[in-house]
């Protein structure tokens, strides 16, 4: 069942990926949707309907919500969750760092997860108990041990709360780590950790369907995810503190930051 569901999610996703790869030139209209830098092209809305169609069409018992659907999700069982452009803001400027996302969830757990990055031409996929793989071979976490040879992904938030929350963690990380990046994409950065590009990403203000795939990969490559508190991460977590197992960025969360900060996190 599961099988058959990855295939056709890795053939659905690259040939949208073709597609909003011949668009680059042709955006159509561009709308702000929660706040001015929360963005949305007609690209973003004609891909998920693509995929939309293109599951319903294969599995039409399962439910199937991408980002742009008006409705709020409610049911985790056996659903499908479509972020169609990870990374518009870097579509629009023509930055290659943006993806096709595509999870399933079995349970209220993503068990299947499928990224494109058409620009950079890489396939990421991952079932539950069968390993993560890009462009066909098999990947594993970075086996770095060591702060100082380690690059870390983050998501810079938006609201200023969220950034003071964060400022600590990113002092830290700058003055102890090797690198500390930021993509624009959250699917990506954890696609990278899981192939073991870098060693972690972290976030605060986050939501399901932005990583819900590559939370599989990342743990089908044998890394850790959870919240930044340190909890299990699951579908209502706000925050993301994934890495190679090797290396504990949860713990160093509830070192830099009070405990009753911590508290606080989801």
């Amino acid at each position: 069942m599961l099988k058959k569901r990855l295939e056709v999610a890795k053939h659905i996703v690259q040939e949208v990926g073709e597609f909003i790869l011949s668009r680059t030139q042709n955006l159509g209209r561009i709308e702000a949707k929660s706040s001015p830098i929360d963005v949305v092209t007609e690209v973003d809305k004609e891909a998920q309907q693509k995929i939309a169609t293109a599951l319903q069409k294969a599995f039409p018992e399962d439910t199937i919500w991408g980002e742009e659907s008006k409705e709020p999700l409610k049911d985790f069982s056996h659903t499908w969750v479509i972020d169609p452009i990870d990374g518009t803001s870097n579509y629009i400027h023509g930055l290659p760092f943006y993806t096709v996302s595509i999870a399933y969830f079995l349970e209220e757990k993503p068990v299947l997860g499928v990224l494109f990055a058409p620009a950079l031409g890489e396939l990421f996929w991952a079932l539950r108990g069968n390993g993560a793989f890009r462009n066909g071979e098999r990947i594993r976490v970075s086996g770095v041990r060591s702060l100082h040879e380690a690059i870390f992904v983050t998501g810079f938030p938006h609201t200023k709360r969220r950034f003071e929350v964060m400022a600590p963690i990113y002092e830290y990380l700058l003055e102890e780590c090797q690198a500390l990046r930021s993509f624009g994409s959250a699917a990506l950065g954890l696609a990278y950790v899981a192939c073991g590009r870098c060693e972690g990403y972290l976030q605060l203000g986050i939501s399901f369907y932005d990583v819900a795939a590559g939370v599989c990969l990342v743990e089908e490559a044998g890394g850790t995810v959870r919240e930044l508190s340190g909890k299990p991460w699951s579908y209502v977590s706000r925050s993301i503190c994934a890495s190679n197992s090797l290396i504990d960025l949860a713990a160093i969360v509830q070192r830099v930051l009070p405990e009753e900060v911590v508290a606080t996190l989801r």
